[in-house]
């Protein structure tokens, strides 16, 4: 099997200042039009970053704890965050304000989703109970017991109708977002799933594990899910990137960009020196292709193209002017 790898420049486009010496980046997210970008960590400060230049325009401070999860609301310039502090934030990543305390719950939160009509917020972590919570008021809509502890993997289906869980018993589950109530339940792990998504047109739910595979669960016809080996990664993070591709990053320090049907590597991405925490996907405007954003252990944060783009590099932990507020 031929495997393409691409690797990032050794110099760094941008030197970015932070409050403290080498936060790790635990969360990141792109802004739908590709123009800003999220990132989060253990500094409890969220950075907001003009992601063509690669320069950092804001900081936010507001979350006690470390940051862990992150989402924008379609069609906004407003970005929610969470994490270990227990609280939901609303930022405004223009005006570099926080906005508001959306709510707070009782355990750390590890994930955080947005409704694709941004409607409706899924939050989970720590704890068995699965939360949908009304985004402008910040009611819960539906406390749901997601029938296993510490889950990590939360997916909005992209008709927005259904919410998909995983946790500690490897089972992922399928929730109605307008009833709250149970709709399926997969089979997909022996062990603590990680992360998931569903594929664009809802067709597959993808996840992985600490099992070390990516179950690829057919919603049409579940004779045609199969299970994928990872090897020796231990996969922390995914993101779908339309064509039936996926990319999943983990303890290999490396982005592997997946064909699903497939069911091989299309290309490798390397250039970090510690694991792979979070992930995020666009498309670019023009036809330039799409771009991988990944976060990592060793405090950089790199975008990576899958169109004619070169790819870029900051590390976060490093210092020199920008605009701040």
């Amino acid at each position: 099997m031929l495997v393409l790898s691409a690797t990032a420049d050794d110099d760094f486009t941008r030197a970015i200042p932070v409050d403290s010496d080498q936060p790790v980046v635990s969360t990141v997210s792109l802004h739908p039009h590709g123009k800003w970008l999220v990132t989060a960590g253990d500094d409890h400060v969220v950075r907001i970053w003009d992601l063509p230049s690669g320069t950092q325009i804001r900081q936010i401070p507001g979350h006690t704890d470390w940051v862990r999860s992150s989402a924008f609301i379609p069609n906004s310039t407003q970005v929610l965050t969470a994490g270990d502090d227990g609280h939901v934030h609303l930022l405004d990543i223009v005006e570099g304000t926080l906005k508001r305390k959306v709510t707070s719950v009782d355990f750390s939160i590890f994930r955080l989703k947005v409704a694709p009509n941004g409607s409706v917020i899924a939050i989970s972590g720590f704890s068995k109970n699965l939360f949908l919570i009304d985004t402008q008021s910040g009611n819960v809509l539906h406390k749901i017991d997601a029938l296993t502890d510490d889950v990590r993997g939360l997916s909005f289906s992209n008709s927005g109708k259904v919410i998909a869980s995983g946790g500690r018993d490897g089972i992922v589950r399928l929730w109605s977002v307008d009833t709250g109530q149970q709709v399926g339940e997969i089979m997909a792990h022996r062990r603590r799933v990680r992360d998931m998504c569903f594929i664009s047109d809802d067709s597959m739910l993808v996840s992985i594990s600490d099992d070390r595979t990516m179950f690829v669960a057919d919603l049409g016809n579940a004779a045609e899910s199969h299970r994928v080996p990872l090897g020796a990664i231990l996969p922390f993070a995914l993101v779908d990137c339309g064509n039936q591709q996926v990319a999943v990053g983990g303890t290999d320090n490396r982005i592997s960009i997946w064909n699903l049907k497939e069911q091989s590597i299309r290309k490798v991405f390397q250039g970090h020196t510690g694991s792979i925490t979070s992930l995020d996907y666009v498309t670019r405007p023009g036809g330039l292709g799409g771009v991988v954003v990944s976060g990592s252990f060793d405090t950089s944060v790199r975008t990576w193209p899958l169109g004619p783009l070169n790819p870029v590099r900051v590390r976060v932990s490093e210092k020199s002017p920008a605009a701040t507020k």
